[in-house]
């Protein structure tokens, strides 16, 4: 493929990917899981994260050109990897189907209360297709149209600041909270998707040579967003009714009045449609590669169907949010394990495998 990614669409599609479902839900997580001035673990997991992506950029600095299969088969026979590239791959669809399947719950109860939910998914689903199956640069560029299609989500919080209180955040900090390593791996997975850049070395522009910067900028943004978002939701809601609201930032958005719309929250959040695609695209985008990789004589668009199809009869059976969230929570948890496993195992691969060319060369 000839054109390549810019680090400017690379942040972009950090963002995108990393930005999802949990964000009208975080403040909520927050209250509950870490009790009063929750918001400031929105600062340490996204700290966390950044030693995360430290170890990414660490794969990317000693790889010598290669790009992930090319390290790992560099040790392992690609026969022996071809079941772990299966169970990524799996992992990789079926999270984010999840995500998917949670949005368009939010979606039902919303604005569609009488439409199916097989339906509303079935459309997500044709679209996520539609788009894995293009190229890379394709998808990257549908990225930056939808991102600045809803960056301007963000300022609406401004809004919200003159009905604000500093005094709503307590002198407390993380006091009352309930279930601290839970919410701090909801929080976590709220943050994945930089893993992805693994899977894109070959296709970004290698002549900019701090390209990787545009990660840290995709995460920084990421951060800025949850921060504001939370941060103000602490302010404009006592402690109580953060943890007794279902979707805190539905509400805060309900609260502005735009004279030639009556539920701007609806918008907002069927416009928001935009980010989940692209989170559910790019994982459906690397798990097909892994697919292809471990089955080579499968057609990338039969694996993309495959994934799908494999993925849509696992998670058919959750309907509701009560069944939904402990599907997230297990599946999130198993990113998470990637997202942090799979730069360590090609780190010590790459190690291996020079302390086996320094004895060759000796």
């Amino acid at each position: 493929m000839s054109e390549k990614i810019a680090p400017f669409h690379l942040a972009i599609l950090i963002y995108m990917i990393q930005s999802g479902v949990t964000l009208y839900k975080l403040p909520r997580m927050l209250a509950v899981n870490f009790g009063t001035n929750g918001w400031v673990m929105i600062l340490i997991v996204s700290f966390i994260v950044g030693l995360n992506i430290f170890l990414v950029s660490l794969v990317n600095r000693f790889r010598r050109g290669e790009n992930v299969f090319e390290i790992m088969e560099g040790l392992v026979p690609q026969k022996v990897l071809a079941p772990f590239y299966v169970i990524l791959a799996l992992i990789w669809s079926i999270f984010p189907l999840l995500i998917g399947k949670d949005y368009m719950l939010i979606t039902q109860v919303l604005a569609f209360q009488n439409t199916s939910l097989l339906l509303l998914y079935s459309i997500i689903l044709l679209l996520a297709f539609y788009l894995v199956i293009k190229d890379i640069y394709t998808i990257t560029k549908t990225t930056t149209v939808f991102f600045f299609l809803t960056i301007w989500m963000t300022f609406m919080l401004i809004y919200h600041i003159p009905y604000s209180s500093l005094m709503r955040l307590t002198p407390f900090i993380l006091k009352g909270g309930s279930n601290p390593i839970q919410g701090l791996i909801e929080v976590y997975t709220a943050f994945l998707g930089f893993e992805i850049v693994l899977f894109l070395f070959p296709y970004i522009d290698q002549t900019k040579p701090k390209w990787f910067r545009s990660v840290y900028v995709g995460h920084v943004i990421t951060t800025v967003v949850y921060g504001l978002t939370c941060f103000v939701s602490f302010m404009y809601f006592s402690f109580q009714q953060l943890k007794l609201t279902t979707f805190p930032v539905l509400n805060l958005i309900a609260y502005i009045e735009i004279e030639l719309i009556e539920r701007i929250e609806s918008l907002v959040f069927n416009l928001f449609l935009m980010k989940i695609l692209i989170t559910v695209v790019m994982y459906l985008w690397a798990a097909k590669l892994l697919l292809h990789r471990a089955i080579p004589a499968i057609n990338e668009k039969w694996c993309v169907f495959t994934l799908i199809f494999v993925a849509f009869i696992i998670t058919f059976k959750v309907d509701v949010g009560y069944e939904l969230a402990p599907w997230l929570l297990i599946f999130g948890l198993a990113a998470a394990g990637i997202a942090l496993g799979l730069p360590i195992l090609l780190l010590v691969t790459l190690w291996i495998r020079s302390i086996r060319r320094n004895r060759h060369a000796e």
